[in-house]
């Protein structure tokens, strides 16, 4: 499954923002909700892009489909 990928990914994001947050020694509040901004915009990202693949493969398909039949 495709979640399994996504997860270790945001979540690699989220540490790259704790540790630019702390290496420039910014509130922790605003280190904590940063890596949780990041961790959701990446997660998000990835699920649209499958989304979206699937959605251009399912046509593609349905077009190979069609043709065949002609």
């Amino acid at each position: 499954m495709a979640v399994t990928k996504w997860l270790p990914l945001s979540s690699a994001g989220a540490a790259i923002s704790f540790v630019a947050g702390f290496v420039l020694q910014l509130p922790a509040p605003q280190v904590i909700i940063s890596a949780a901004m990041t961790a959701v915009l990446v997660f998000s990202g990835l699920a649209m892009q499958s989304y979206g693949r699937a959605k251009s493969e399912e046509e593609a398909a349905k077009a190979q489909k069609e043709s065949d039949r002609s």
